[in-house]
């Protein structure tokens, strides 16, 4: 049981590097931190696919992959870096495409005495973004819960140098290099749901969820997305004081209404929100992106809120050096972050809340006579509840206002108080129907008493596997048996022991089939059953081994690999992995020994040898 107060950053987050179909599990870099019977997420950030030409379609999604897929999961054991799973996982990952697994907090009943926070989605490790906790009683706010601006990153601010900048540049992508090229110029546009394309990282094109960045000359970004679409960004406009027109302002992020928050398996994913596009610049007088909101997961059986607030929003972009860091002085402003991602699968709530999950406005814009392009405004997310919500609670996923250009009250430009032609960010979605998606039971029951096992390990031995076991205390045992499976299939009993006395015990499988995994089971004399953890052995990766002639007729001839004197064996496969001779052999300073193939059918053969717990493998013809 963990504390039963939290504040601050409760989850911990780990970057899947693989997926483990053979142990129902995931290898992570580094599992400190993890421990068996600890709750988590798994959750792939990215791995949308999106249109790359150069129009207007730039950042439409084409396959949405297996980006937003999640679920929640119990750890059942570990194998080096492997974490495996008491619960088969129902999705299938990506895991070259930002999956990350996410340690969730188990609580009976706990107080939130300080803001609740989520770390701060960081795209180079693919990590963070996400709050989720879950408790058996009562969840008790005494603070807020926020992931506001914890999603996808806005468009960082870029600023545009070159001197020749008049004209409406209408590129949906540029490169960074071409961005100050004269005549060129596309601000960064806003993450998204897709991993950005090389060289297509800036220009008003959307990015998928993430807002296009304003094209020359001070054009405003595009608001970040989620279920709401984002704004588009405003127009640089002025004529009657010799300022340049453009209508190239950054394109709003996609919505991802049809592709998640269903029931229906295959769209039952989440999204943060879009990070927002720069606005255009040429003085460092515009504002970023702004940041969407990240993903908070809330499970309970009473949530007593206290009029506080549990909120993903997205956040208006900023640049720190001017006068008010969520506008821009003369050159474009950014569009909005989208807003998150609330997950509220609670069963009673007391007092009043306030739930969020709304899109930011776009920055405003302007400066003395000048019009240039506001950021359009970020798309509204979604709160998805289990139940019903009762009336005590407020729950809103707009989208966000676009920008306007700001008074200047010694100059009043025509723009004055207007959008010029930025757009507000659509809403968002507040539904029901939230289920928590978890696989079935598959392979990973209780743990062993502690009373009950001592010891439990195993290691190659040959081309076998040695596994060893002590039991003490085993007087109230029936049974214990020893489980075996290979890759997917289902455990199946190696060898039965009635009535155990307490010490040492040990077994050895002369397979070689693998993947392979072991476990003990345990029945008391009260029909009670539990588990041991499982232990688990790979393929050994193989060394060549030399045989010849090859193509061979009768008597092949085998390099052996070291001279060392010692007995192995010598086995021959044939091409659906049956064993068809096995040959024990002496191995001495010889180093070569041959056996008799004349008996076998014409077909291709592997031949298979163990010397020093290391495997070693010839494909043979024979005639």
């Amino acid at each position: 049981m963990h504390a039963q107060t939290a504040s601050g950053i409760v989850n911990a987050y780990f970057k899947v590097t693989d997926f483990v179909p053979a142990y129902n599990g995931v290898r992570v870099q580094n599992i400190t931190g993890l421990a068996t019977g600890d709750r988590v997420m798994l959750i792939q950030m990215k791995g949308a696919s999106i249109n790359e030409t150069n129009s207007s379609s730039f950042g439409n999604i084409s396959s949405i992959g297996n980006a937003g897929k999640y679920e929640f999961a119990t750890i059942c054991s570990f194998l080096n870096d492997t974490v495996v799973f008491e619960r088969e996982l129902i999705n299938t990952y990506d895991y070259t495409q930002a999956v990350q697994l996410i340690y969730v907090p188990q609580y009976t009943d706990v107080t939130i005495n300080g803001t609740l926070l989520a770390k701060e989605w960081d795209p180079v490790t693919g990590t963070g973004g996400v709050i989720a906790i879950e408790a058996s009683g009562t969840i008790t706010m005494n603070a807020s819960i926020s992931a506001d601006s914890a999603g996808y990153k806005g468009g960082l601010l870029f600023n545009n140098t070159v001197s020749s900048r008049c004209g409406s540049v209408s590129g949906y992508y540029f490169s960074t290099a071409q961005s100050t090229d004269p005549g060129l110029g596309g601000a960064t546009k806003g993450e998204g749901a897709a991993a950005f394309i090389t060289n297509k990282e800036t220009g008003r094109g959307k990015q998928a969820n993430g807002g296009g960045g304003g094209n020359v000359d001070n054009t405003g970004g595009g608001g970040g997305s989620n279920y709401g679409s984002g704004g588009d960004g405003g127009n640089r406009t002025n004529t009657s004081f010799g300022i340049c027109n453009a209508n190239t302002f950054g394109y709003g992020g996609l919505a991802l209404n049809s592709y998640g928050y269903s029931s229906v398996a295959a769209d039952n994913r989440i999204f943060m929100g879009g990070g927002g596009g720069c606005g255009e610049m040429n003085n460092t007088a515009g504002t970023a992106g702004g940041d969407g909101g990240g993903i908070i997961f809330i499970k309970c059986s009473q949530l007593i809120a206290n009029g506080f607030t549990i909120s993903a929003n997205g956040a208006t972009g900023i640049n720190p050096i001017q006068p008010v860091i969520t506008e821009a002085s003369g050159d474009g402003g950014g569009g909005g972050g989208g807003g998150g991602v609330v997950l509220l699968d609670v069963t009673t709530y007391t007092g009043n809340l306030n739930v969020q999950a709304n899109g930011a406005n776009g920055s405003n814009a302007g400066f003395q006579n000048q019009c240039p392009g506001p950021g359009g405004g970020g798309g509204g997310g979604v709160i998805w509840y289990s139940g019903t919500l009762p009336g005590t609670v407020t729950a809103t996923a707009a989208g966000g206002a676009s920008g306007i250009i700001k008074n200047a009250p010694a100059h009043n430009p025509p723009c004055e108080g207007l959008p010029n032609g930025a757009t507000a960010g659509t809403n968002g979605i507040v539904q029901s129907g939230f289920q928590i998606i978890e696989g079935a039971v598959y392979n990973c029951g209780g743990l062993l008493p502690a009373s009950a096992i001592k010891e439990w390990n195993g290691k190659r031995a040959g081309d076998g596997v040695e596994l060893n076991w002590k039991l003490e205390q085993t007087d109230a045992i029936e049974t214990v048996l020893l489980e075996k499976r290979n890759v997917r299939g289902s455990f199946k009993t190696l060898k039965e022991y009635r009535s155990p006395a307490d010490g040492a015990f040990q077994y050895f499988d002369p397979t070689n089939e693998f993947p392979a995994t072991y476990r003990l089971a345990i029945q008391d004399k009260s029909g009670r059953k539990q588990y041991s953890s499982q232990l688990f052995f790979e393929r050994q990766k193989a060394k060549r081994l030399n045989v010849y002639p090859n193509p061979v007729a009768d008597e092949l001839r085998i390099e052996l690999p070291a001279s060392t004197a010692g007995k192995t064996s010598v086995s021959v496969f044939d091409y659906t992995g049956k064993q068809v001779m096995k040959k024990e052999i002496m191995i001495s300073r010889n180093l070569l020994t041959t056996i008799r193939l004349g008996q076998l059918a014409a077909g291709t053969y592997t031949v298979q040898l163990f010397w020093k717990d290391e495997l070693y493998i010839g494909k043979i013809i024979k005639q």
